[in-house]
Parts: structure tokens; sequence; C-alpha cells
């Protein structure tokens, strides 16, 4: 009986997996996000963005130019109190994260 490795299918299933698990963390970031906006005109929350970082290590979330007053609503200013959007819709999503893990790695586990 001869061995034979499945070590770069395996490798590469999970590269697939990993980029569309970034893809996934920063919808679900975004949609939360853009929930917890607070809405004047809609255009803060139409300027809620995800980017995976290079390499898929990771996920940028934020706000795009055509709301650069996106980090004084989120921080608050000197005059107005801070109405945080960015930051709570991440932590919020953690459960709906674990769960977009779990069914990818299910799913390169069952293939």
């Amino acid at each position: 009986m001869s061995y034979k490795s499945y070590k770069s299918e395996v490798l590469f299933a999970m590269k697939i997996i990993k980029h569309e698990f970034c893809e996934g963390v920063g919808t679900l970031c975004v949609a939360e996000a853009q929930s917890l906006t607070p809405v004047l005109t809609g255009n803060l929350k139409k300027s809620i963005v995800s980017e995976v970082m290079a390499g898929d290590k990771g996920v940028y979330i934020g706000v795009t130019q055509d709301a650069p007053y996106g980090v004084m609503v989120e921080k608050g200013t000197s005059k107005q109190h801070a109405q945080p959007f960015l930051e709570p819709g991440a932590i919020n999503s953690i459960p709906k994260i674990i769960n977009v893990a779990e069914k990818l790695y299910k799913k390169l586990g069952d293939k």
C-alpha cells in the first residue's frame, strides 16, 4: 500500500475557505454597523464598507471618503457625544461570525 499526500489539496481548500470567511466577516460587520448608524441623510450608512486585507490576513471595516465625519460620529468630539456604530457592529457580529466559520469549515470537511 502506497502513501498519497493530500496536503496541497487541503492547503488550497483552506486558502479558499479563509478568503470566503474574510468576505463573510466583512459583510456581517458592515450590515450590523449599518443597523447601528445614527441616520440623518443616510450618507454615513451607505459609506460603511469592508475590504479583505492582502493575504486574507483580516478585514478592514470603515467608512469611505463620502462620509469623512464618520470617525467624529464614532468617537465623538468636544461638542458632540460619541455615537459608536463601527466597534459595536463588529462586536455584535461575533456570534454570527462564529456560525459562518463553523459552516465554512464543515463545508471543507465534507469535500
